[in-house]
């Protein structure tokens, strides 16, 4: 899984190369309307576009049935139920191209969220870094040792936490870079976590968790290589401080940018594309 995480991660970094040193808002967008043509091409192909039109016509019918009928009780309350009925056939004619379409559209927020999510620390800024264990493996047992190197240093004691398998450190950044944690369990077993310090170097990959090969957080950072599945560490994590884009003076979250951008592309160009939605 990782090589694929891996040549997926090295071609958004070459798709958004262009934007590196532009507005965040600028690449989002376009990466937005690009998913929302891709999102409609796929669904194009995969669903049955002859019912879909069949059963929204259904629906316009029913619907100004229902206006044209309004002070007629019982043929009001017939309308309302072909409605209902022809919505849901409308569903149950979408949910095929859904299968196909969520893979993809997960693989490019995921994509988006490592670049687009979090900013570097600042030197001089503190955080918590927090190792979890695997099942079965208690902190105050496990001979696990924090060594930073010049540019990020631990500030604090290990507290370590039997109950949640966590161990935590506090860090400070220092030195602008791309810097490396190392966590020495025992004698044999050393583990990396990434921890970048600014200023921001454009749309650079940032990893909040490493996670253990194999599962979902695995998935859904892949700004570095996995840990190995036999290793007694679960994950690390960043608590990186969160990214801000405005509009109009206002805070909005990448995701609902994304999201609602994506959509009206879609929305915006079936016509030009002559699928039914």
């Amino acid at each position: 899984m990782w090589p694929i995480l891996s040549a997926i991660t090295d071609g958004f970094d070459i798709i958004l190369t262009p934007f590196a040193r532009l507005h965040p808002w600028v690449g989002l967008v376009v990466v937005s309307v690009v998913t929302g043509v891709v999102m409609l091409l796929i669904f194009g192909k995969t669903s049955n576009q002859v019912r879909i039109a069949e059963t929204k016509d259904r629906l316009k019918a029913y619907i100004m049935e229902m206006w044209i009928f309004r002070n007629d009780t019982r043929v009001m309350f017939g309308s309302i139920g072909r409605v209902v009925l022809s919505n849901l056939q409308y569903l149950r004619h979408s949910l095929r191209p859904l299968v196909f379409l969520i893979i993809p559209v997960i693989v490019i927020m995921v994509q988006l969220g490592i670049r687009y999510e979090n900013e570097p620390f600042m030197p001089g800024e503190q955080t918590v870094v927090t190792v979890k264990l695997r099942e079965g493996a208690l902190p105050t047992e496990t001979p696990l040792e924090l060594v930073g190197g010049g540019g990020v240093m631990p500030d604090s004691p290990a507290l370590r936490v039997d109950a949640d398998r966590e161990v935590s450190w506090l860090v400070s950044a220092r030195l602008p870079g791309k810097h490396e944690l190392s966590f020495v369990v025992g004698d044999d077993e050393v583990v990396t976590k990434r921890m970048d310090v600014g200023p921001e170097g454009g749309l650079d990959v940032l990893s909040a968790v490493r996670a253990r090969a194999g599962t979902w957080d695995a998935f859904l950072y892949p700004g570095e290589a996995p840990i190995p599945r036999d290793s007694v560490i679960e994950s690390i994590s960043l608590d990186y401080p969160q990214a801000h884009l405005s509009f109009l003076g206002l805070g909005v979250h990448w995701l609902l940018v994304f999201f609602i951008v994506s959509v009206a592309a879609g929305f915006a160009l079936k016509g030009v594309f002559g699928i039914e939605v």
